[in-house]
């Protein structure tokens, strides 16, 4: 028994999703808080970053060495740690926001009453003692977008702390955001199971969308449908499940912990109504661009990433010089780091693959470095337009000049995107149905199970 479950677990990790194969990719874990929980009088930020960050690499260097690969979750801790211990100071500079403990109310109509008052924080920098230290640094070593701390910057310290939402408005948000994901996978996973381009390696983008398509809409809206670009269409499939598959993993899997947290068996500020909202207003998009897609609709979890590039601005003096080179320098170290961290998504061994391993993590990491070049033209021209054009010429934030701005991240996208497909073609993705159940079959009159 030990046994199969042992080759279950090699196969596992290997052929299907990187995954820890040595003791050598735990230890790190205790090592980040151990690190932290010791007090600046006993070991400065220097020592401690000077004695541990080369023990955390080295921990993962060898862990990587036994995977033959990367995977997401150490390369993220790696990163983490770097920030933690070299571009900050969490035991000087960081202060924690929290709501106080209050006696929970003995009725239901208490509790409503408070669940609307606006909550109050109180501020705790680094405690003096172990038994509070601990807690403090825990909840630091999970809040990766830094919400409810404060780091000693002002463009940071101003938006904190966040206004939480009621659990009942929470809920509400994960139910409705749960069932678009649901419609938005069961739609798209339709399509990619009948175009080719999702299956066959040498199938251009460009190539005419197979006659059969069909999804449960009116003939002329289908019709319509089938007469845009390929390339639109498959790219923004290629757009919409990521979104999906984030979203569904954000909400649904929320529900269980909020319950527990209504029944006073969870504390407050581990309870998801009290963390900001995954994603951030669409709006975002067509106003600002890819700065607007990255910078503040998508998900903020990998925000940290940018802090290695504004420190590095910082410490050589070039944001004090010119505020869009250190903006600049931020975009370059999200993107170079986010790319190397989702490379860790490909197998060591992928199973039925023509491209190596590698190949397919360039691929993956291609298209968020690419994301570099985009924002750098798109800051670049924007500057551009505002020193040539006269002011009353600037339609920037008017209906003409969101409709350009959305075309131009629509068309950076679809030259772009297409990277990912490469990779997820080849580790076949989209070979099988992601839902079992699948309303859009139901409603072609093809049974409501997909697998």
């Amino acid at each position: 028994m030990s046994k199969s479950y042992s080759e279950s677990y090699h196969y596992l990790v290997t052929h299907i999703v990187p995954g820890p194969n040595s003791i050598s990719y735990f230890i790190p874990f205790l090592l980040l808080p151990t690190a932290l929980c010791i007090p600046p009088s006993i070991l400065s930020q220097n020592q401690i970053a000077s004695l541990f960050l080369p023990l955390i690499f080295a921990c993962l260097i060898h862990a990587w060495s036994c995977m033959n690969g990367l995977d997401v979750i150490s390369v993220n801790l790696m990163q983490w740690s770097f920030v933690l211990l070299v571009c900050y100071d969490p035991r000087k500079t960081f202060i924690r926001l929290r709501q106080p403990q209050t006696p929970h109310p003995p009725n239901h109509e208490k509790d409503q009453h408070l669940e609307k008052e606006k909550p109050t924080y109180v501020e705790e920098p680094y405690p003096n003692t172990l038994p509070r230290r601990i807690p403090w640094v825990l909840t630091l070593l999970v809040s990766l977008r830094l919400s409810n701390w404060k780091t000693g910057h002002p463009s940071h310290d101003r938006q904190q702390p966040i206004t939480p939402l009621s659990r009942t408005a929470f809920c509400t948000h994960a139910l409705l955001l749960a069932l678009q994901s649901y419609l938005i996978l069961d739609t798209t996973s339709l399509l990619t199971q009948s175009d080719p381009y999702f299956h066959i390696t040498d199938t251009s983008i460009t190539h005419p969308l197979p006659p059969q398509l069909t999804l449960p809409l009116p003939p002329i809206l289908q019709h319509l449908l089938l007469k845009l670009p390929p390339r639109l269409i498959r790219t923004t499939i290629l757009a919409l499940q990521p979104y999906a598959l984030i979203t569904q993993g954000g909400s649904l899997p929320t529900l269980p912990i909020l319950l527990l947290n209504a029944l006073h068996l969870w504390p407050d500020e581990w309870s998801p109504h009290t963390w900001p909202i995954f994603f951030g207003p669409l709006a975002a998009v067509p106003h600002h661009g890819l700065r607007g897609l990255w910078g503040t609709w998508w998900h903020q979890t990998n925000r940290y990433l940018s802090i290695p590039g504004r420190s590095f601005a910082r410490w050589i003096g070039l944001e004090r010089k010119s505020a869009r080179a250190g903006y600049m320098c931020s975009v370059v170290s999200a993107f170079a780091l986010s790319g190397v961290m989702h490379m860790g998504l490909v197998p060591p061994e992928p199973v039925g693959t023509e491209m190596s391993a590698m190949t397919m993590r360039l691929y993956v990491g291609a298209f968020f470095w690419l994301q570099i070049l985009g924002i750098g033209i798109e800051v670049a021209v924007v500057e551009a337009f505002q020193r040539v054009c006269p002011s009353r010429w600037r339609w920037r934030g008017s209906m003409v000049g969101r409709i350009v701005t959305l075309g131009w991240v629509g068309l950076w996208g679809s030259y772009t995107l297409p990277l990912l497909a490469v990779p997820f073609r080849e580790l076949g993705y989209w070979d099988y149905p992601p839902l079992p159940v699948s309303v859009t079959r139901w409603g072609l009159g093809r049974g409501w199970w997909a697998w």
